[in-house]
């Protein structure tokens, strides 16, 4: 296992991405991961995934920020300015007049990655042909009407949501906006508690949301946890990074 190096005193470390100034900071006290994590009582893997820049395996963004300020403290840097960073390094820009703008609601729309209709229709199909051989084969046995209601919510329930799905699904109601790669909006208005938006892993969207404690992510059936401290407007928050 190689040992950690410090960093050379001819590093301008101000041009560093956060992640970098905080573990050649970490060196230059000449600490351990482990005794930086007793010190700051930040989780060992969460300081490696600052200093790593691996934004994408902390719990929440709103966590990540207590996690810089707690950690920047003890290693004895600038606590807001090292938030602020944070903030521009995983694009996160928060928007905290958005509070007190009234909501706007329009058509529901939620968008559904490509493919899902399809899909959905095979899905479909195979319920009611089964459906339809049960109804058969209960005639033969009890001659008489049979009734078999369809209920559509088994389509959602068979079938698990693929890995490479990204969701968004809400925990109460909450305004969300949603943007593509050219900035049009896809989404932009309240969800109520349980709805969901979903597109493909890795395509280029940003969301902007009134709670970000409401909104939760998951990857396939995985939930990542909420976006956000519960409250906390957000805006801008890059959805591309999400694995």
């Amino acid at each position: 296992m190689k040992a950690e190096m410090a960093p050379s005193d001819a590093i301008n470390t101000n041009s560093l991405l956060l992640g970098a100034r905080l573990r050649a900071q970490r060196l230059a006290l000449g600490w351990s991961l482990d005794q930086a994590s007793t010190r700051s009582g930040v989780g060992r893997d969460f300081l490696a995934a600052l200093e790593s820049n691996e934004l994408t395996r902390l719990p929440t963004i709103g966590y990540g920020m207590g996690y810089v300020r707690a950690y920047a403290r003890v290693l004895g840097l600038n606590t807001e300015q090292s938030v602020a960073d944070f903030k521009r390094d995983s694009a996160a820009v928060f928007d905290l007049n958005r509070r007190d703008q009234p909501h706007f609601v329009p058509k529901r729309r939620v968008r559904l990655p490509r493919g899902t209709v399809p899909a959905l229709s095979v899905v479909a199909a195979v319920v009611m042909l089964g459906t339809w051989y049960g109804v058969q084969l209960e005639t033969v046995a009890t001659p008489g009407p049979v009734t078999v209601p369809f209920d559509p919510e088994q389509i959602e329930t068979a079938a698990p949501t693929p890995d490479n799905i990204l969701t968004v699904r809400t925990t109460s109601p909450s305004w969300i906006s949603i943007r593509d790669a050219r900035g049009r909006l896809t989404v932009n208005r309240v969800f109520v508690t349980g709805e969901t938006w979903q597109a493909e892993i890795g395509q280029s969207y940003t969301i902007d949301v009134r709670d970000a404690g409401a909104v939760e992510l998951y990857v396939g059936d995985t939930r990542r946890g909420a976006l956000g401290a519960q409250g906390m407007p957000l805006k801008n928050v890059d959805l591309s990074i999400i694995r």
